[in-house]
């Protein structure tokens, strides 16, 4: 499903699979309008360098910082962020390519600690996997478990056939805060927008984020493209992967 923008503050063109949305009221018709009348001008952004394109209202202001990930690795990141009079828009790139080093020198730390030579079982697993897998739903999980907060819709999601994870939340002040999470090309996205009380859905926003590569174009892939899994979406899967078999009656392998 891809939704395409016509770069306008005022027209939208939606894809035949995209459910109608319901008229805003006239209070948030009136504020939709000044808002689109001031303020920063809606335009197109791309970050080769983090491999996203979006459309904010305005240059965004980009933030260096770091994120704490599920296993507590610290990865670096960047927050790239605007807002006009509806709300607040942001992206967020977390950057997972270093993460397998990361905990491979944990595991060589904690086994030289221990002393276990390999034979320690789980004490000093390798979790880099786990953490690269869990990414997308560690994220979402952030977003719903904040206090007050009510999840009214949580879903996977796919752009450009990237997977993803689609949420939209009530906030405790009634905003609203709509959200969508991709990981892609070794990084994490956490592409959110949190609009007023009574303010139409932010489409604008939601509907035009991309990935784009070395060369600032955008990519669509052909099949479901999946972190960490091959080229090729299969169901059921084909190839199997590697696998071993254990009887179940003699446990035996």
């Amino acid at each position: 499903m891809r939704l395409i923008a016509i770069i306008s503050p005022t027209l939208i063109l939606l894809g035949s699979q995209t459910a109608a949305a319901q008229s805003p009221s006239p209070q948030a018709s009136a504020n939709l309008a000044v808002a689109q009348s001031g303020g920063g001008e809606w335009a197109p952004f791309a970050s080769v360098e983090d491999g996203f394109s979006a459309t904010f209202p305005g240059k965004p202001k980009v933030e260096s910082t770091t994120y704490a990930t599920e296993y507590r690795m610290t990865l670096p990141a960047r927050v790239y962020s605007a807002e006009d009079a509806l709300g607040q828009y942001s992206t967020t790139v977390v950057d997972y390519r270093g993460a397998q080093k990361l905990h491979d020198d944990s595991v060589a730390k904690c086994r030289a600690a221990k002393g276990a030579n390999g034979t320690d079982g789980d004490a000093c697993q390798n979790d880099f996997r786990v953490e690269v897998a869990g990414a997308m739903d560690y994220a979402a999980w952030n977003l719903m478990k904040q206090d007050g907060v009510k999840t009214t819709h949580y879903m996977w999601y796919f752009l450009e056939l990237v997977a993803g994870r689609l949420i939209q939340l009530t906030n405790p002040d009634q905003s609203r805060t709509f959200a969508v999470i991709h990981q892609h090309d070794g990084r994490l996205y956490i592409h959110k927008a949190t609009v007023k009380p009574r303010m139409p859905e932010p489409i604008l926003f939601m509907q035009n984020l991309g990935f784009v590569n070395a060369q600032g174009k955008n990519v669509r892939y052909k099949t479901f493209y999946t972190e960490g899994y091959g080229a090729e979406w299969n169901f059921p899967t084909t190839p199997t992967p590697p696998r071993s078999e254990r009887d179940i009656i003699t446990s035996q392998y």
